[in-house]
């Protein structure tokens, strides 16, 4: 048997039958029921009526667990010494450029006949420019 059964039953032996006092105890008994389901009611999770209150939760129930771990590596990232993030990055760069200038090496780059004569004309053209700029500032 349950207990709010046990508990009715209870209050219904122990009342006996006193005539208005009964009925009035009766009504605040199920005025209090009535607030225990309305307190329940507004604990419970329920979804929004709207569709974009759906859509809400279905892209936090498919992306939270991503921002959850992103958010959880950085607090991490956080914790760990700077400096050795440094150092990491550092090295990153290093072995990158070591990297480009293997490539460089075994393919020998070299520019063609016209890249070189467009390279002159552009430098003379700019040494022009500066010659130019200083005679005027003089």
């Amino acid at each position: 048997m349950s207990n709010r059964l046990a508990k009715q039953t209870l209050d219904f032996i122990l009342k006996g039958s006193s005539g208005s006092n009964g009925v009035a105890k009766r009504k605040q008994q199920i005025q209090r029921e009535r607030e225990q389901k309305e307190e329940q009611e507004k604990k419970r999770l329920r979804l929004p009526d709207t569709k974009k209150g759906i859509k809400k939760i279905k892209h936090e129930m498919r992306y939270g667990r991503q921002q959850k771990a992103k958010a959880a590596l950085e607090k991490l990232e956080k914790k760990g010494n700077p400096l050795d993030a440094l150092y990491e990055e550092q090295q990153a760069i290093q072995d990158n450029l070591e990297r480009n200038v293997r490539i460089l090496q075994a393919h020998r780059l070299k520019a063609s006949d016209s890249e070189r004569k467009m390279r002159k004309k552009l430098l003379s053209y700019n040494k022009q420019l500066g010659d130019s700029k200083k005679a005027s500032s003089a």
